[in-house]
């Protein structure tokens, strides 16, 4: 009888000490403290979009084409708006002028990322020469821009007139080490007839600019 006592005392001294030594229990925060750390209390009621998962950016890997694209006209309303997206829009400034989507920043492709040549002409200024899979860098910083206008901490929407300029782009973004998993082509402006981009786009046909493309600072290889 004395043993199973003391047996019993000692399992309430463990049970006392580790009741002693646990971790106080976190109070749950209040509504206003929540709000003021940046939550919002009934988002879509106050206003919010729910923000839509994104679906992998291709059906078969390592076909860049707007046909394998997981987003295009079909669903991109989805998918704008978004603060962990850069939309990029890859025509020249003169097109890009007369009608683009709204977030869509203009970086011209063939006047400023590309162009076959532009490793051996000095006459040139694009980013890059060479074959797409295996660019060539023009200038010293040419990687660093590269980065710049396109950050691989983000996840890219790259449109132009059609979708083959965006398929070009992303060969040189492979090349340069970027997260294809987090890079989409969504088309080109051409397919955005739908009536439900009206509101996301600027229609001015009337604009015409008279562009010169120039790099200045960087030092050519």
């Amino acid at each position: 009888m004395l043993k199973k006592l003391i047996a019993i005392l000692s399992l309430a001294v463990v049970l006392t000490g580790c009741a002693a030594t646990a971790a106080p229990k976190e109070e749950a925060k209040t509504d206003d403290q929540l709000i003021a750390e940046g939550w919002v209390k009934n988002p879509e009621e106050a206003g919010y979009a729910k923000v839509e998962e994104l679906p992998a950016p291709r059906t078969a890997e390592g076909d860049y084409s707007i046909d394998n694209s997981a987003i295009s006209s079909e669903n991109l309303v989805e998918y704008l708006g978004r603060n962990d997206v850069v939309y990029i829009d890859l025509r020249d400034y003169n097109d890009y002028a007369k009608k683009h989507f709204k977030n869509f920043e203009a970086v011209p492709f063939f006047a400023y990322i590309w162009n076959e040549n532009a490793h051996t002409d000095a006459s040139m200024v694009q980013l890059y020469g060479g074959p797409q899979d295996a660019p060539v860098a023009v200038y010293e910083s040419s990687e660093a821009i590269l980065n710049t206008l396109f950050p691989k901490d983000k996840t890219l929407f790259l449109m132009c007139q059609s979708g083959g300029r965006v398929a070009m782009m992303m060969k040189i973004l492979e090349a340069n080490g970027y997260d294809m998993s987090k890079v989409y082509n969504v088309g080109g402006m051409a397919q955005y007839t739908d009536g439900k981009y009206r509101e996301f786009i600027t229609d001015t046909p009337e604009f015409i600019i008279d562009v010169t493309y120039k790099i200045e600072g960087a030092t050519r290889n």
